[in-house]
């Protein structure tokens, strides 16, 4: 009943906001960056040295504190043990305290002695782990052991990129302090390359990242190239939980929005998301609108083609509800929300720059729309337009009074 009644709020655009349900989503242009991963090395700018087309590489936000740790205990720890010539129980053990460790044995709900019987499997190839699979760290142990080496060396400067680069997109509007722990581990259970770990209190998260599956697009890149991918999520996460942070004490984000009609949700979530998405893309294709034109197009049509889904719903409540429902998708954050917002927020950021972008975020979901619905009159030719839908909706609707 709880469930069915939140679709029914949702649908009818009156779901509150959560900014804690949203740490949960990670929208992702993976697949997208993976499949043009090499295309634009050779002649982008911001592959030769010069300065960085990238959004999150401009000046940090003033008024916005975000501090960043890093902490590779468990990593390491886990490299030391599968570096041994058999498998000790005892030092096993002393490991599952570390905070990461003791992150993913509670995420894989199964209890500490199937992790412990899937690393101990990591020195038989014939054994078959239930969860955890260590066999492929040991067996590259050499090469997550240098590249290990190499971040503790750089922590200090590692840290304070990814705290100037999770800054530079945020809104300066109004005061934000937060800290991001990161924690670096071998081993996550399941398909999630990283996962968001509150305190039993709810005060405050951490992120425990697997770093062996978050380098798993780019197993042959340079240690180089593969530190800075390490940094770049950090920088990302970071951003998230400011983000969030930011839009609980924002009424432009707190409050119903009227003048969105149906749409609300739906704009609603892409706004939230976009500005998260940017973080996992790579500095070389910025911008996007030119080194990911075909995918820009196909992700901002789709987005467009659900807007017209929920135009022509009407006052169909089960049709409003049937796109509500995918909307609420962890999958539609990760496929669509993000990557299409992305694309939105590259190109107000590209073409209103840092201030227009800064005051787009600051003012809600409805002035983020408006924000890119003005960067494609100034460049039509260069930018995917939004659906009739969607402008008449932003024409039509007046925006509600601040207070």
């Amino acid at each position: 009943m709880k469930r069915l009644l939140a679709g029914i709020l949702f649908a009818l655009g009156l779901a509150p906001v959560s900014a804690e349900s949203f740490l949960e989503a990670r929208p992702s242009l993976r697949s997208v960056g993976a499949s043009t991963r090499r295309s634009p090395a050779a002649t982008n700018p911001g592959a030769s040295g010069a300065k960085s087309p990238a959004p999150y590489d401009g000046p940090p936000a003033p008024n916005v504190a975000i501090e960043v740790t890093l902490d590779i205990e468990a990593a390491q720890g886990l490299l030391d043990l599968l570096s041994q010539p058999a498998f000790d129980l005892e030092r096993a053990r002393s490991l599952e305290t570390l905070p990461a460790i003791e992150a993913a044995i509670r995420e894989s709900r199964r209890g500490p002695e199937v992790w412990e019987k899937d690393l101990g499997s990591a020195w038989d190839e014939k054994a078959r782990t239930t969860l955890f699979d260590f066999h492929r760290i040991r067996d590259d142990r050499s090469r997550w052991s240098a590249l290990l080496a190499m971040i503790a060396g750089r922590r200090v400067d590692l840290t304070r990129i990814a705290s100037e680069r999770a800054r530079a997109l945020m809104p300066s509007d109004r005061a934000v302090s937060v800290r991001e722990p990161i924690l670096f581990t071998f081993g996550l259970p399941g398909r999630a390359d990283h996962v968001a770990i509150g305190s039993p209190d709810g005060a405050s998260w951490s992120v425990v990242a697997d770093v062996a599956r978050e380098l798993s697009d780019e197993p042959s890149a340079a240690p180089e190239e593969q530190v800075k991918h390490l940094s770049r999520m950090m920088a990302g996460e970071a951003f998230r939980l400011a983000w969030a942070t930011y839009r609980t004490g924002s009424p432009a984000w707190q409050k119903h929005d009227p003048s969105l009609g149906t749409l609300e949700p739906l704009l609603r979530k892409v706004a939230e998301a976009g500005p998260i998405a940017l973080y996992a893309v790579d500095e070389n294709f910025f911008p996007l609108a030119v080194w990911l034109r075909q995918p820009m197009r196909d992700s901002i049509d789709e987005l467009n083609r659900y807007a017209d889904r929920i135009a022509a719903a009407g006052g169909d409540l089960d049709a409003r509800m049937e796109v509500a429902a995918e909307i609420q998708k962890p999958e539609f954050t990760a496929n669509l929300a993000g990557p299409s917002g992305s694309f939105l927020a590259d190109g107000i950021f590209e073409f209103l720059g840092v201030e227009g972008y800064r005051a787009a975020l600051a003012g809600g979901p409805r002035a983020f729309f408006e924000a890119y619905d003005r960067a494609t009159q100034k460049r039509a030719a260069a930018l995917v337009p939004l659906s009739k839908a969607i402008r008449q909706q932003l024409a039509g609707g007046a925006a509600p009074k601040k207070g």
